[in-house]
């Protein structure tokens, strides 16, 4: 198994070792993209590059977070319109926040999927947080900052937030949503299958959030969580028989199931539902809204 340690004050796990910049590059460059198309890695990407109507399933499913964020938004900070999305791909959270009235911009870091995100019109651009929170004019500068997806990747989250604070104006607010890693239903689901922790994923997941240890890192890194949600506990499926660790095929069946369900939900219940379940940090990913502090 990979090593993974503690970290002593906020309670994240992380790779043991960090892997270097160059490990990372050579990964990235030669199996991440491999392991997509195989089903190993961020199934969503892969489904979306399909095209058709397996995109536009997938799309419309992944909408159900978009809506979330736009409508907590409304409800906790309303007038706090800027957004800026990190990592933000071809541009469709970017897409939805502007088309339901946010001035929504992002910086991605990647050429091809930023030029083809400004070929369709979206203001994404090709940067990393680190040189956009640089420069002198983007201080203080947003509402939002949102990171879904980002921070289980980077190998100094604590930097990456200190980033995110640079951008925020006074009161502003950080989305972050990660995978909810060595939670309690993991481990009971582990033990009944008698598997090593299979969402352990050297090297590209360095960091391993659960609710709780999300939400110290934030309070530790000047950020108050003011809301906290989950989505739906694909380890239900394991501990009910459908083993999907290792099988891509159960996943995919299994994953259908879990976008119908989150889909027949009304927005309102559903954030409700999964505000419940981040309480009994039960999910499989979390998302957290934080407002910066100071």
């Amino acid at each position: 198994m990979t090593e993974v340690s503690k970290d002593p004050r906020s309670g994240f796990y992380r790779l043991d070792p960090v892997p270097t910049d160059s490990e990372l590059t050579e990964f990235y460059e030669s199996r991440y993209y491999d392991l997509i198309r195989k089903g190993g890695r961020a199934p969503e990407l892969r489904k979306m590059s399909e095209g058709g109507a397996v995109a536009q399933r997938e799309l419309q499913w992944l909408q159900c977070m978009y809506r979330d964020i736009a409508d907590k938004l409304a409800e906790i900070a309303p007038g706090r319109r800027r957004v800026l999305d990190v990592g933000a791909g071809m541009g469709d959270f970017v897409r939805y926040m502007r088309e339901n009235g946010y001035d929504a911009e992002g910086v991605e870091p990647a050429k091809e999927p930023s030029a083809a995100a400004r070929q369709q019109g979206l203001p994404i651009h090709t940067a990393s947080l680190a040189t956009w929170s640089a420069d002198a004019a983007h201080v203080a500068s947003v509402d939002v900052v949102v990171m879904l997806n980002v921070l289980e990747h980077v190998p100094d989250p604590e930097l990456v937030l200190a980033q995110t604070r640079t951008l925020l104006n006074p009161g502003g607010l950080a989305v972050i949503r990660v995978p909810n890693d060595f939670s309690e239903i993991q481990d009971v689901a582990r033990q009944q299958l008698q598997k090593a922790p299979w969402w352990v994923c050297s090297p590209d997941h360095i960091n391993y959030f659960d609710v709780e240890s999300l939400q110290r890192f934030m309070t530790n890194n000047g950020m108050e969580s003011v809301f906290v949600m989950t989505d739906f506990p694909m380890e239900f499926f394991l501990l009910m028989g459908d083993d999907y660790v290792g099988n891509p095929s159960v996943g995919s069946a299994l994953h259908e199931k879990r976008v119908k369900f989150e889909l027949g939900l009304p927005p309102a219940f559903r954030r409700r539902l999964y505000a419940a379940l981040a309480s009994a940090g039960v999910g499989r990913n979390t998302m957290m809204f934080a407002r910066k502090k100071g």
